[in-house]
């Protein structure tokens, strides 16, 4: 089928949600610059900065936010979403970052001495076994299903190929194949910071655009169509330094309670941003977060097959049988604790009687859903020490 032909009858009508179950009109966002900082006040734990579609007003705004969660002490009549109290104010700041580098070895700062280890499991949707986390001598990156990810030393992320475009037929001129473009975006993303060797400013934001232009120039040499929603984390000094794009999960634990949770990008339900081929949304589209971090706090980075499956008390209430709150810290490696997670959350999404967030979400928006989502499932745990 020639491409134009191929663009007509089939992407059109598929491109958008994960599972395509109704045509969505696409709607186009325009660009705008961006503003990222290097500083902010000691008594705020996050600095975002979010894009702004307002003709009126098309630059990014920075919002410096102290979180402090009001969730007690788990029990079983605790309510389902955790609430947050929150004192922002905005503020426009202009600075840049630069990228960082690789060694195999726990990142530390002279400064803070802040240093990851981390765990990471993958379950595909199709099987009940992890995935091997063991990288191959052609990708840096691990494939789970249409999921993927990588960790370093200092930084973590993962990518969920869009499914969508497994309702698009591949011809002798173009494969649709999102699995293969989200381990793209996520191996360049890892061979774009190893170039770097302990360079404090880092802009996970370039680190992305490097890694879709290079995913890119790839998959149009491969004849490869495809989309992925994406996130990065990197540690730098006592700043974990995020971007994101689409609806893949990143949650900040410090004494069993969550102090951050990045916000989903979707155009409408089950439709988030993505970065592909066709795709109108870009880098630049994604949000930024800077978050104060310190010894003990742990990080849960995962694709939406964890977040849809898995309230945010669900996370705590498994995370909690692995720590130890008198002494202030762990009591195992955190690969048992993302096997956990794993496991539970690929037991909620085959379970038609759970009351997961995919379900909340789906009756909000008026349509009959029960049970978990099935998805592939990759989630990465890491600990500050």
């Amino acid at each position: 089928m020639k491409f134009s032909k191929l663009l007509q009858k089939n992407f059109y009508p598929s491109f958008g949600s994960r599972e395509i179950t109704s045509t969505v009109k696409r709607q186009l966002f325009t660009s705008s610059p961006f503003f990222t900082a290097s500083a902010f006040p000691l008594h705020f734990d996050a600095l975002i900065t979010h894009p702004t579609k307002s003709p009126l007003f098309p630059f990014r705004y920075t919002i410096y936010r102290s979180f402090h969660s009001s969730k007690k002490k788990l029990n079983p009549q605790s309510s389902k979403h955790t609430k947050y109290q929150e004192v922002s104010s905005i503020k426009h700041v202009s600075s840049s970052h630069s990228v960082l580098s690789f060694l195999d070895k726990p990142f530390s700062s002279s400064q803070n001495s802040l240093s990851l280890i981390h765990g990471a499991s993958g379950i595909a949707k199709h099987t009940n076994k992890f995935v091997s986390t063991v990288k191959d001598k052609q990708y840096f990156s691990v494939c789970c299903g249409e999921d993927s990810f990588f960790r370093r030393h200092d930084s973590l992320g993962v990518a969920d190929g869009v499914g969508g475009w497994r309702n698009v037929d591949s011809d002798e001129f173009l494969i649709a194949n999102s699995a293969l473009y989200s381990r793209k975006l996520m191996h360049y993303a890892y061979t774009e910071l190893e170039k770097y060797n302990n360079v404090k400013d880092v802009n996970p934001t370039k680190i992305m655009q490097a890694s879709y232009e290079q995913s890119i120039r790839d998959c149009t040499l491969e004849g490869v169509v495809g989309s992925s929603t994406a996130l990065i984390a990197v540690l730098r000094d006592d700043e974990l330094r995020i971007t994101n794009i689409g609806d893949c999960g990143l949650c900040v634990i410090r004494h069993n309670n969550i102090i951050f949770r990045n916000e989903e990008q979707q155009h409408s339900f089950n439709y988030p941003f993505q970065l592909g081929i066709y795709s109108y949304d870009k880098p630049k589209d994604s949000q930024e977060f800077t978050i104060k971090i310190q010894k003990g706090d742990l990080i849960v980075i995962g694709s939406d097959g964890i977040f849809d499956n898995l309230y945010e008390e669900d996370i705590l209430e498994e995370i909690a049988q692995f720590t130890n709150p008198q002494q202030g810290g762990l009591r195992v490696d955190p690969q048992v604790i993302s096997d956990s997670l794993a496991w539970r959350a690929k037991a909620a999404s085959e379970d038609i009687n759970h009351e997961s967030p995919f379900q909340s979400r789906a009756m909000q928006e008026g349509l009959y859903y029960q049970g978990g989502k099935k998805d592939d499932i990759s989630v990465l745990v890491a600990s500050i020490i």
